[in-house]
């Protein structure tokens, strides 16, 4: 079969301070791959260390609004004040932008007002702009620790061709002064989406945005399947599995650059659940060559792979850590009862998961929490095994992918007109994207930031 790819910081007033049965194919395939497009952009952070002298008094400290953070609409293009306001009140910080005081853009318009922000109680503020200038958007804003008249680490600065990608990275960099953890706002998503049945399925490879937009058709199989895509750590290629009509799964990555499409290896039976490494050099795999599913690995630019386990029983669905060990799922000690295990290529498996059923299984970029499939739930467990969340039934067995900086997961859920469903790991809004089919195994491609 031959696939054919197609076209401190300083104070600003003055103070220092399982196993599934996949369904019978046929080999009519069409792979079609569209390149994709990274907007350039830049961030910068001004006057790190300077102090300013404008000086103010606290006359009475109200009480700590409930809302963390005061959102002042920023000057210049609305629809860049939007689009970084709904970012932020998406996570689990809490925005406010009602019954504030005027409507201060910068340091210079907020030194008459800041005693009465101070007495106002709200503990930040974040004030901002944004113009046009030479066919990029470029902001500036300042995020304020309001008790004590501080901008934390100065004025910044965000430029972006794509208006949506500047404020989407502008939003992210609030949220990490806030917070102290990176978010990638502009990482994207590739999930497989299912439409009709028989031999008229069509089983197409998406790419898209975050928030559902731009959707582009990376690969599409009729009569067959994709299963599993995976990303690689600096998100130019993906790998998945195209399953045929007698349950053969070959393994192909696509480079989303050049277009190019490579078979990864050349062994019969099912190859299935591509998990590239680290450093992206390596994959992990699942194959039933040999009868029962082993795991195996290979270069990640094909060719000879080689068994990374040999024990008397399945083992499925690897998924690297980031320090180089991997996790597996395996039904040895409670048939028909998956565990998750944990693998660091030498000595014996250490079984992660607590009895029940566990499967599918994907690691968070610090290594602190997994998500898997708990029954027919969503859930997240800490590395340990102890539950951390539980989503809830999807529909179609879909466990959490944890994104780029770990901050947020995806997954999909329902059998007909599926969404794709968005979380934060620590709370916020729950986000949910329609799908015009069955949507399945979403996962994140990290920006080029």
């Amino acid at each position: 079969m031959t696939l054919t790819p197609l076209q401190q910081q300083p104070s600003l007033f003055g103070h220092t301070t399982a196993r599934r049965s996949f369904a019978a194919m046929t080999t009519t395939l069409l792979i079609s791959l569209l390149g994709a497009s990274a907007s350039l952009m830049s961030v910068s952070a001004q006057a790190a260390e300077e102090e300013y002298d404008l000086e103010a008094t606290i006359t009475k400290k109200g009480e700590t609004n409930q809302n963390q953070v005061a959102f002042v609409p920023f000057a210049g293009d609305s629809t860049v004040s939007s689009l970084i306001e709904n970012n932020l009140q998406a996570t689990p910080l809490k925005i406010t932008s009602q019954g504030l005081i005027g409507q201060p853009h910068s340091r210079d318009d907020l030194a008459v007002t800041l005693p009465a922000w101070q007495q106002l109680g709200i503990p930040y503020l974040v004030i901002g702009s944004s113009k046009q200038q030479g066919g990029n958007t470029s902001i500036t804003f300042e995020v304020i620790e309001v008790a004590q008249g501080r901008i934390i680490k100065g004025t910044q600065m965000v430029q972006g061709v794509d208006k949506k990608a500047a404020a989407n990275k502008a939003a992210g960099r609030i949220y990490e002064l806030l917070t102290g953890k990176q978010i990638d706002l502009n990482a994207r998503l590739v999930y497989v989406e299912e439409k009709g049945s028989g031999k008229s399925k069509t089983s197409s490879l998406i790419l898209s945005d975050a928030d559902g937009s731009n959707k582009r058709l990376l690969a599409q199989v009729i009569d067959a399947a994709i299963y599993s895509p995976a990303i690689s750590p600096d998100g130019r290629f993906v790998a998945y599995s195209v399953q045929l009509k007698d349950n053969s799964a070959n393994l192909w990555k696509q480079d989303l650059q050049t277009r190019q499409l490579t078979r990864l290896v050349d062994m019969k039976g099912s190859n299935l659940s591509p998990s590239f490494s680290p450093d992206g050099s390596k994959i992990l795999f699942s194959s039933t060559v040999n009868g029962d599913s082993d795991i195996y690995r290979v270069s990640s630019q094909g060719g000879k792979a080689e068994q990374i386990i040999s024990l008397p029983y399945d083992q499925l669905s690897p998924s690297y850590a980031s320090n180089g060990s991997f996790v597996f799922v395996s039904d040895h000690a409670s048939p028909n009862r998956p565990n998750i295990y944990r693998y660091s290529f030498s000595g014996s498996p250490v079984q992660i998961s607590r009895g029940g059923y566990a499967a599918n299984p994907s690691i968070s970029p610090d290594g602190t929490k997994i998500g898997y499939l708990s029954g027919r739930s969503a859930a997240i467990m800490s590395s340990n095994g102890s539950n951390v969340a539980n989503y809830g039934a999807t529909g179609i067995d879909a466990a959490p992918k944890f994104s780029p900086t770990g901050e947020r997961v995806v997954y999909s859920q329902g059998t007909k007109n599926s969404n794709l469903v968005i979380r934060y790991v620590d709370g916020g809004k729950t986000i949910t994207l329609p799908t015009e089919g069955v949507a399945k195994f979403p996962v994140w491609v990290p920006s080029a930031q």
